[in-house]
């Protein structure tokens, strides 16, 4: 809970930033991790180099154009929807993981993914929005996000788990560093904006050591479970900080997709 609390925080920042290049942006959310993640692995006499050098490069790249493409939607779109949106990379995971890891899928968990679908239809509204780009890229965050999910099963056995987050921070860092310098668009923050992105990448590193440690606590699919509470975080956070209420068709397909994880949950818990 207290990772969805800071993921959901996080997107709340990064929409009050929104006028600075995103690149700027996820590189201020890198920072922290950059800094305090090699002086644990060097004190724990923990190799930075990690075991599985393609797959941890793989996840990284990965998470990167996830990061990317969520925080360009947390900036364009009602985080409600954007959140809600993010929440199906479970359902992305489930069919990626019988594509590349050629784990079993059972037939009897499809009707959860259908009625994840139609919600997360609801949310989409294909037919009345005007611009559907920021959705596209939504999607493609979840995807992306799901991809990574699904390399972390390659590594887990493998690297130890800090070593996978130092990767993911220095390669989505120095991507967005390069980037930022190619275009020419890093603008000097107000002391205002430079609170915020330091706040951004403190509750990103809070929030990433949150969600290690509950799934080192816990199975993953109860873990799993309560990253749906985003959705409800991003409808109060919204209001509060945006005066921003979701349409009465984003209300019921998020409930659709919080009531199919659920679901799915219970049905995994039980066989």
């Amino acid at each position: 809970m207290i990772s969805s609390i800071c993921f959901t925080l996080m997107a709340v920042m990064i929409k009050q930033v929104r006028h600075l290049p995103l690149m700027e942006i996820m590189l201020f959310r890198n920072i922290p991790t950059m800094i305090i993640i090699p002086i644990i692995l060097i004190k724990t006499n923990i190799s930075l180099l990690g075991n599985n050098k393609p797959i941890l490069w793989l996840r990284g790249i990965m998470g990167t154009i996830g990061m990317l493409a969520m925080f360009y939607t947390f900036t364009v779109i009602l985080l409600t929807d954007a959140m809600a949106i993010q929440q199906l990379r479970p359902f992305f995971v489930f069919f990626l993981s019988g594509i590349f890891l050629k784990e079993k899928l059972s037939l009897h968990q499809l009707p959860f993914f259908i009625f994840a679908f139609l919600g997360a239809l609801l949310v989409i509204k294909p037919g009345l929005r005007i611009d559907m780009f920021p959705i596209i890229i939504a999607l493609l965050a979840a995807v992306s996000t799901a991809t990574v999910h699904v390399t972390l099963r390659y590594l887990r056995l493998t690297d130890h788990h800090l070593v996978i987050i130092n990767y993911f921070a220095y390669i989505s860092g120095i991507i967005s560093l390069i980037m930022l310098f190619l275009q020419k668009t890093y603008k000097v923050p107000s002391l205002f904006d430079l609170f915020i992105l330091i706040l951004i990448g403190g509750i990103a590193f809070l929030a990433q050591i949150a969600l290690t440690k509950a799934y080192q606590l816990s199975p993953a699919s109860l873990v799993s479970l309560y990253t749906y509470s985003q959705i409800i975080f991003a409808s109060i956070f919204d209001l509060i900080f945006f005066k921003e209420i979701p349409d009465i068709f984003s209300i019921i397909g998020a409930s659709c997709i919080i009531i199919s994880g659920y679901l799915n949950y219970r049905y995994k818990s039980n066989n």
